[in-house]
């Protein structure tokens, strides 16, 4: 009796051993999904670690820094208190960082004639964006985000961007790629 009973634990046992592995378990290659507002967001608060304002510091060291948008309402969720960045609609007395987006081009040239020449980092998303003065652009290519900095742009206001960015991106002067 007491080897029949062996036998059958052993038989439930192995039986639950398949079972719990042959469950798909996700894995550290599974795909993360985020929205677009979500990498953008990202992306404006990871640039501001590699732009130095004009008296040498760091965006990122203001505290909290100042995101101003043209429409924050995309963003709002994936920027907290907590996490030393501020969002606020445009226009903005002071701002650090300007979020432009792929908004109409009128409206695009208007707010970078407001900010031209000052050290307020310009961040956007359109074919005309650099043209138009704008200073970082976020240019989806597949399912990632390409960085195209206008380095003129930052110069003049004041800004000076890391080697390190301009690696990872495609540098312009104006429209003209370097």
């Amino acid at each position: 009796m007491g080897f029949l009973k062996i036998h059958k634990i052993m038989a439930v046992m192995l039986a639950s051993f398949f079972v719990l592995y042959s469950i798909p378990i996700e894995t550290a290659q599974a795909r993360i999904v985020a929205t677009q507002p979500q990498l953008q967001a990202l992306f404006i608060k990871k640039i501001t670690k590699y732009v130095l304002t004009p008296d040498m510091n760091k965006i990122s060291a203001i505290r909290p820094v100042t995101v101003a948008a043209i429409m924050p309402h995309e963003m709002a969720a994936f920027f907290k208190k907590s996490d030393g960045f501020k969002l606020v609609r445009w226009p903005a007395a002071n701002c650090e960082v300007l979020f432009i987006g792929d908004v109409n081009p009128r409206i695009m040239a208007a707010v970078l004639e407001k900010v031209k020449g000052k050290p307020i980092l310009t961040i956007g998303r359109s074919p005309y964006f650099l043209s138009m003065g704008g200073m970082i652009n976020l240019v989806e290519n597949g399912s990632r985000f390409k960085l195209q900095v206008n380095v003129c742009a930052a110069r003049k206001a004041g800004l000076t961007i890391s080697s390190k960015l301009l690696k990872l991106s495609d540098v312009y002067c104006g429209e003209n790629p370097q």
